[in-house]
């Protein structure tokens, strides 16, 4: 799966890409008020390494932070390496039942609407 249909299918990645983007700029803007700082020293090579770190370090900064957000609301992040266990997989189960017990009754009453 890739990272494309992964955002259309979870609404929540785009933001957390949308907050990276913000650390670089935010990154990206700092660097360059401290090449002002300096006295503009070493012209627009010397900029853009230390604007380029600064956005770098940004983005590191605020993926970092989203990581621990999604954490706090119970979202894994990482990679799920070990196969799933007994108690996961039932889980799984109990979930997909009362989705479709859900499902059932939402047909039924618009069954019941429309008729």
């Amino acid at each position: 799966m890739g990272v494309g249909e992964r955002i259309r299918e979870k609404g929540g990645d785009g933001k957390r890409f949308r907050i990276i983007g913000l650390g670089m700029v935010i990154g990206l803007a700092w660097g360059s008020i401290m090449w002002a700082i300096t006295g503009a020293q070493g012209g627009a090579t010397v900029w853009l390494y230390i604007a380029l770190t600064m956005a770098m370090i940004g983005g590191g900064v605020a993926a970092i932070f989203g990581a621990m957000n999604a954490r706090k609301k119970g979202e894994r992040i990482s990679p799920r390496i070990m196969p799933k266990d007994a108690a996961e997989r039932k889980a799984e189960a109990k979930a997909a039942k009362a989705e479709a017990r859900a499902q059932a009754k939402a047909d039924a009453d618009a069954r019941k609407q429309s008729g």
